[in-house]
């Protein structure tokens, strides 16, 4: 194009007469002009998404800094709260004031990671909260349960009537085989026996979505 530009002006100046070639170079003059400012807009436009996109690169970074710190967080939390369940199921040893601990532990730990999940829900997956709300309905039956049963043993410990049946039944039978028959009990109920199930489902989601993240 430009080899044929410098010949038209050639023609023109060598013969400046001729209307032909004067209208070519005006032709070629205004293409070039028009092709000029083309190129002006697109090399704009191409500089302003190249400037989105850094800014969507740096926000989508950061959001994904924050949800690795999150999910860290949280499965610290999750786990710290299998350990307290397995505690609260499973004591080292059976008596009335460590089964006692073990269920306000176990209630401790849930109400913290419950608090944790909803301040931090704008980070997390669908998938992780529904997980979550899964194990919330459980862990409100067994609350109701195991919150009857520190009444029990609180009652026990604070007034040893002779007359009271479930003394009774610890002086003869020992406190050992009585906190044993009730931590049955709560072992055999449904939500209690498909928790811990639920945990390693949230953590294994937890576990995954980190992986893609960090990958």
């Amino acid at each position: 194009m430009s080899e044929t530009t410098i010949d038209i002006t050639k023609n023109v100046l060598v013969n400046y007469k001729d209307i032909t070639n004067w209208f070519l170079l005006i032709v070629i003059i205004v293409i070039g002009g028009i092709n000029y400012r083309k190129d002006i807009l697109l090399s704009k436009k191409i500089e302003s998404f190249k400037a989105d996109l850094t800014k969507r690169e740096i926000k989508f970074t950061r959001h994904t800094e924050l949800q690795i710190e999150c999910l860290k967080a949280l499965y610290d939390q999750i786990v710290t709260l299998h350990f307290s369940f397995t505690n609260f199921t499973n004591p080292p040893y059976n008596t009335h004031e460590l089964l006692q601990k073990q269920i306000e532990t176990f209630h401790f730990e849930f109400d913290k990671t419950l608090i944790f999940t909803h301040r931090n829900k704008i980070l997390l997956t669908d998938e992780i909260t529904n997980k979550m709300k899964v194990l919330h309905e459980k862990y409100k039956r067994i609350n109701e349960v195991s919150r009857d049963e520190i009444i029990l043993l609180t009652s026990i410990l604070e007034y040893p009537d002779p007359n009271n049946t479930q003394y009774h039944y610890i002086t003869t039978a020992g406190e050992e085989n009585f906190i044993k028959q009730r931590i049955e009990k709560l072992r055999k109920l449904p939500d209690v026996q498909t928790f811990e199930n639920d945990i390693k489902e949230l953590r294994e989601e937890i576990e995954i979505y980190f992986k893609t993240l960090v990958s």
